[in-house]
């Protein structure tokens, strides 16, 4: 799983075809979680990641796995139950705070945890890198593992004992709108800009009533403006479709040439 997109189990198993054979066996050895907390400086303002595992199935000392070192440090997933609803899944990160250590970082002003990457790593022990083993690993395979995908959206808990992040999907990030665009019948574009195109001399109220030449001159006068401020001022598309077409009679339906509308017909909400 990939920002909680949903893979076929064939396509994973393709992808780490050692994983599931061991997930598959009647003993296999200990499943390991690894975690990993990516912050971007376009983001979070540091690119740095931090890296933690669980320290269970008595492996208290740290992990390297993919040459990565992972120290063990209490920290905990939860809530990772699916629904067939379609509700989004928001678990919890619960990080150990000792000493303060994850409170002091979220304190700092230029350090900020929101919205930052949050990989669950799913592997097994005979996995791991040989540097783990003092005779080493011959099993040792980086690619052997699942991971999945997760944001920080809020710090939903702090003491001194831990600190506590509320993880979402990235559908489900907060002010997020997938798609960018929002959907609705009016369209989006700023008139005249560049995804309108509309460079014509000709001019509509709001309403899409029109504004002659003589008209504009003439509110430009009594609003002591020039003529290009007046149209800047009252030259206004009302944002409908009946409007583009205003602006474009020669286009839809003629030269395989489309109006360019940016709102979505028949996205009205009816009562």
């Amino acid at each position: 799983m990939t920002d909680n997109t949903p893979q076929f189990v064939d396509d994973l198993r393709t992808a780490a075809p050692a994983y599931f054979e061991e997930l598959q066996k009647l003993e296999p050895t200990a499943v390991i979680d690894l975690f990993e907390v990516r912050l971007t400086q376009a983001i979070n303002n540091v690119d740095e990641t931090l890296y933690y595992h669980p320290g269970t199935n008595d492996l208290t000392a740290n992990i390297v796995f993919n040459g990565k070192t992972y120290p063990a440090v209490p920290v905990e997933m939860t809530g990772l139950e699916t629904s067939g609803k379609g509700i989004i899944a928001r678990p919890t990160l619960k990080v150990a705070n000792a000493n303060g250590a994850i409170s002091s970082l979220i304190i700092q002003q230029n350090y900020n945890p929101l919205k930052a990457q949050v990989v669950r790593i799913r592997t097994f022990k005979k996995f791991l890198d040989a540097a783990n083993f003092s005779g080493g690993n011959a099993t040792a395979d980086p690619a052997a593992k699942t991971e999945e995908v997760w944001y920080i959206d809020r710090v939903a808990g702090e003491n001194l004992q831990f600190v506590e992040f509320e993880l979402t999907a990235k559908l489900d990030l907060t002010n997020l709108e997938l798609p960018r665009r929002q959907v609705t019948e009016f369209c989006p574009w700023r008139y005249r800009g560049t995804e309108c195109g509309y460079v014509a001399k000709r001019y509509f109220q709001v309403d899409d009533i029109e504004i002659s030449k003589a008209e504009m001159q003439a509110l430009a006068s009594i609003n002591s403006l020039t003529f290009d401020q007046a149209v800047d001022k009252f030259d206004v598309c009302g944002k409908r479709v009946s409007s583009c077409r205003l602006r474009y009679p020669d286009n839809e339906g003629k030269n395989d040439v489309t109006i360019p509308y940016g709102g979505f017909l028949g996205s009205r909400v009816q009562a």
